[in-house]
C-alpha cells in the first residue's frame, strides 16, 4: 500500500499509561507529515480522558480489556471498527485477542508492535508507524492536552497554597513489578528536607490501593495529600501544575513529562534508557550491579518481606534533591 492512498487510520493501545502516553510522538509525526489522514484510537475507558481533547485525533473508541473473543461485546465492536472503513491499522497493542478484533472488523492492512528492549518506548512505536510511512518524521517530544475544567479544577484546588508546587508521586508499592517504588520513609525524608529548603507544597499523589501504607507521607511538613482522592484526569490536572515531579517508573510520570513538568524517575529494575523520562527529565539511576535486571519480582525479595527491592533502597535523598535544586535554582 502505498502511504499517499491513506485516508483513516485506527491506532490501538489500551494501556499502560505511560505506555499510551509514549505513543503520542507517533501519531503527530503522522499528522505532520499527512494532515489530512483521519487518525482515530481504541483504548481503555480509563485512559480516554486523556486523549480526548488531542486535535491530532478525530475519535477516542473504548475498549473493555477483559472482553471475551467469542461474545456479543466483541462482535459489536467489530462491526463498529468495520462501519469505519479504516485503510490501516497500527496495532500497538499486538496480544492475540486484539489481533482476533482486527480480524473480525475485516480491516486489511494492518502494521504489528514489535518491543524492543535496545531504545525507548518512544522511538520503538514509531519505528512501527515507519514500516507504513518509510519518509516519517521523528518527533523529539510527547505532548498531551488536557480538558479546560480539568486544569480549572487543579487551580482552584492549589490557590491557597505556597509555590513551588513539588509533587511526589509513591503510588505502585504493590505493583508487579518490584524494584519500581521509592521506600515510604525515604518519601517522607525527602519531603521534609524539601520543605525546609524551599518552604512551598509538598504534593503527595498515589494509586488509592496505597492509600494506608503511605499514610506515613502525612508527616512531612507541609504536605497536601491526594493519594487516592482524584479522578484519574483530575489527579493529572494537579500534576500539570507543579514545579517539580519526583516519582517511580510509572505513568504519571510520563504523564508529567507530556505536561512539560520537570520530572525526576527513580529507576531500579527498568531500564531507564527504555522507560525513563523522554527528552526532558532526570532520570536517577540504582548504582546497584544488578541494575536493570528488568524482572518482574526482584532475587532478593523472594524471602523477605521487604517490599522494596535494594536498589531503590539505594538511591540516596541527597541525590534527588540535588536533582530538584538543579530545576527550581534556588539557594
Amino acid at each position: 500500500m502505498n502511504s499517499d492512498d491513506i485516508k483513516k487510520i485506527l491506532i490501538i493501545r489500551t494501556g499502560a499509561i505511560g505506555d499510551v502516553v509514549h505513543t503520542t510522538a507517533l501519531y503527530r509525526a503522522i499528522k505532520k507529515l499527512h494532515p489530512n489522514i483521519k487518525i482515530h484510537y481504541l483504548t481503555s475507558e480509563l485512559i480516554k480522558p486523556l486523549l480526548i481533547e488531542d486535535t491530532d485525533i478525530e475519535k477516542v473508541i473504548t475498549i473493555n480489556s477483559k472482553f471475551k473473543m467469542f461474545s456479543e461485546y466483541t462482535k459489536n465492536l467489530a462491526e463498529e471498527l468495520k462501519q469505519n472503513n479504516y485503510d490501516l491499522v497500527i496495532n500497538l497493542q499486538p496480544s492475540f485477542k486484539i489481533k482476533f478484533l482486527i480480524f473480525l472488523a475485516k480491516i486489511k492492512k494492518q502494521v504489528i508492535y514489535r518491543k524492543s528492549f535496545k531504545e525507548h518506548a518512544v522511538i520503538n512505536f514509531w519505528h512501527t508507524g515507519k514500516k507504513i510511512f518509510s519518509d516519517l518524521g521523528e518527533e523529539k517530544e510527547i505532548k498531551l492536552y488536557l480538558p479546560k475544567e480539568a486544569v480549572l479544577f487543579a487551580k482552584e484546588k492549589l490557590k491557597e497554597y505556597k509555590r513551588p508546587y513539588i509533587v511526589i508521586n509513591a503510588g505502585g508499592v504493590f505493583s508487579k513489578r518490584q524494584g519500581r517504588t521509592y521506600p515510604v520513609n525515604k518519601w517522607v525524608e525527602l519531603g521534609n528536607k524539601l520543605q525546609k529548603k524551599y518552604n512551598g507544597t509538598i504534593i503527595l499523589n498515589g494509586a488509592k490501593e496505597d492509600k494506608e501504607i503511605l499514610s506515613p507521607l502525612n508527616n512531612i511538613k507541609g504536605s497536601v495529600n491526594f493519594i487516592g482522592e482524584l479522578s484519574l484526569i483530575n489527579s493529572i490536572a494537579i500534576i500539570s501544575q507543579a514545579d517539580v515531579m519526583i516519582s517511580g517508573d510509572s505513568g504519571p510520570l510520563h504523564i508529567a513529562t507530556a505536561l512539560g513538568v520537570k520530572s525526576i524517575g527513580l529507576f531500579g529494575s527498568m531500564p531507564a534508557d527504555r522507560t525513563g523520562c523522554f527528552c526532558s527529565g532526570v532520570n536517577i539511576i540504582s548504582k546497584k550491579p544488578c541494575v536493570p535486571c528488568n524482572r518482574r519480582k526482584c532475587k532478593y525479595l523472594r524471602k523477605s518481606k521487604n517490599l522494596y527491592a535494594p536498589c531503590m533502597e539505594e538511591i540516596e535523598v541527597d541525590e534527588i534533591i540535588d536533582a530538584v535544586n538543579n530545576y527550581l535554582k534556588l539557594e
